[in-house]
């Protein structure tokens, strides 16, 4: 299998740096990091089973969609998207809701992010790109695979394909059982284009809250932050402040 890594901040080439890494998890939040390298195991068991005919894109960016897709597989049998998890515990699938079993007290809650709900806006949203360039995909494949083995799913009637570490071998082995759909030149074309993708810039007008998945973000204007995000700021800021008064007060009982 190939493998083309893409950096998951801004979409360009390279490997991810400890820049991007920040970045990511500044941007998306703390389980960034932990999830990019879900993508790492995914990538390394597919390697061994699956041929060259396939490719695997990491971290591909779309127009108008405020995350990079974590994984795309190209091949013969189409396109996959593939969403990565490192998420632990027990989790419920009812509709389109996204539950967590809370420790607790024993109980489903609603959990955030819905996963569920977060891989089948990223297929659709590589569908809807490849087909506004000319590339015409029926009955696309969503996956959501996750990296830590004691995760357990109750999901008997889930809208996605949900992968766990221990089954990713025997789900590329059906891949020898589905038809051809995709030749060597259309592979090669849809590659090319979730490779040069970009994302698209918000614009001053433009509502984070428009981008799919929702973003959760408080502010004004073009400043606008995640809840999290100010929390960690007002740290920062009381912090500082108290670095200045100390240092004051030393300066001041030193002369």
């Amino acid at each position: 299998m190939r493998v083309i890594e893409r950096s998951p901040i801004g979409g360009d080439g390279g490997a991810n740096s400890i820049t991007d890494r920040a970045t990511g998890i500044w941007r998306f939040g703390w389980s960034w990091d932990q999830d990019i390298q879900a993508q790492s195991v995914l990538v390394r068991i597919l390697g061994d089973v699956l041929d060259n005919t396939y490719t695997m894109i990491s971290n591909v960016a779309l127009p108008r969609f405020s995350l990079p897709v974590p994984l795309v597989l190209v091949g013969p049998t189409g396109v996959r998207t593939i969403y990565t998890s490192a998420v632990k515990g027990i989790f419920r699938v009812k509709g389109e809701n996204w539950y967590k079993l809370a420790e607790k007290d024993k109980r489903y809650k609603i959990h955030r992010p819905n996963l569920v709900r977060r891989t089948e806006l990223m297929s659709r949203a590589i569908i809807d790109y490849l087909g506004e360039n000319g590339i015409y995909l029926d009955d696309p494949e969503a996956v959501l695979f996750f990296a830590q083995p004691g995760v357990h799913i109750d999901a008997p009637e889930s809208p996605i394909r949900l992968l766990h570490v221990d089954g990713v071998t025997g789900y590329a082995a059906t891949f020898n059982e589905e038809k051809t759909v995709l030749d060597a030149m259309e592979i090669h074309h849809v590659v090319e284009l979730l490779t040069k993708s970009k994302p698209s810039r918000v614009k001053s007008n433009e509502s984070f809250g428009s981008l799919k998945p929702p973003s959760d973000v408080v502010g004004y204007g073009d400043f606008k932050l995640k809840v999290w995000q100010w929390i960690l700021l007002f740290i920062l800021a009381v912090f500082m402040l108290i670095t200045v008064i100390v240092t004051a007060v030393i300066i001041v009982g030193s002369t």
